[in-house]
């Protein structure tokens, strides 16, 4: 049995589309199957929730739609060691479809979770907002606050980003934004305390990015180092520079080269707690849920099977 959720108005009503083509070649093969789909904003975390709590045993839960839905499918799961996890990407982002090579099309990717090669391991990050109820949340490709979570920010608001994704270009959408909070992204000071030991403070920061995997922003190399299954966030943390080079910089993150310049600095850790001067948007794979001063991101090693 498997069970899918999706999300019909990924990338514009891509999700629909790749659904029925789906569903067509499921009922071709008789393969058995339930299907839910995302009504709104938070609604795939409780179909996650209602599939483990009602079925027995190892669950198939395949996810048709973007890197948002996928991360309420995780934020959903309650026990990973009864899950095998497949995804067929239908976002207009698909960072993590991008990392783990994914196919696009979906009657390929379909293909592989029926009859998966191998399985994968995957750690998956969580953030505890710690100056404020809100509960703690999960990320399987990456967060940040700063520059990249003003970008999601404006993103998610944006009407424009739904015509672009009914071209097949919601992906310029985070380009134009994100050129233009190049000028607007106010820098702020921020202590970073790394592993619970090492506290650093850090003037005129523009982003600190917690990644897991290479790719966030619809294929922005941000942590060409970064590995799924090594157990350490991926840190890239920019601070120091001035307008003009932040401009001169923004181009270079396209192919992983802005890791080489003076005021980049990228590690890997199991933790990392963020204290920035005032409450920013923190992002968690490309969603904004809080606004805070004070965030503790972990790793958590190797729980995600998925389906390669």
């Amino acid at each position: 049995m498997y069970h899918f959720i999706i999300n019909p108005k990924s990338s514009s009503g891509k999700g629909i589309r790749h659904w029925w083509t789906v569903k067509d070649e499921l009922d071709r093969q008789n393969i058995t199957y339930t299907a839910d789909f995302t009504k709104q904003e938070g609604h795939a975390i409780k179909l996650a929730e209602k599939i483990c709590h009602e079925n027995q045993g190892i669950k198939n839960i395949v996810v048709l739609g973007g890197d948002g839905t996928l991360n309420e499918v995780i934020n959903g799961i309650d026990n990973y060691e009864n899950v095998i996890l497949g995804y067929i990407p239908s976002g207009s982002s698909n960072d993590l479809a991008r990392s783990l090579k994914i196919p696009k099309k979906p009657l390929k990717s379909l293909s592989n979770v029926l009859k998966p090669n191998r399985f994968i391991y995957l750690d998956y990050g969580e953030i505890a907002f710690e100056d404020s109820d809100i509960k703690p949340r999960k990320f399987g490709c990456s967060s940040g606050i700063g520059y990249d979570a003003g970008v999601c920010e404006e993103v998610q608001k944006s009407t424009l980003k739904k015509r672009l994704n009914s071209f097949g270009a919601g992906k310029f959408i985070y380009l134009a934004i994100a050129l233009k909070q190049l000028f607007t992204t106010k820098l702020q000071d921020t202590t970073v305390i790394v592993d619970k030991i090492k506290t650093a403070k850090y003037k005129k920061v523009l982003l600190i990015s917690n990644m897991i995997h290479k790719f966030e922003g619809g294929g922005l190399k941000i942590a060409p180092d970064a590995d799924p299954t090594d157990g350490k966030l991926s840190i890239c943390l920019v601070h120091g520079l001035s307008r003009a080079s932040i401009m001169f910089l923004f181009p270079t993150i396209l192919f992983g080269k802005h890791i080489n310049f003076k005021g980049v600095e990228t590690f890997h850790c199991s933790s990392i707690e963020i204290l920035p001067d005032r409450k920013i948007a923190v992002h968690t794979d490309g969603e904004v849920p809080a606004f805070s001063s004070h965030i503790k991101v972990s790793c958590i090693p190797g729980k995600i099977r998925m389906i390669l």
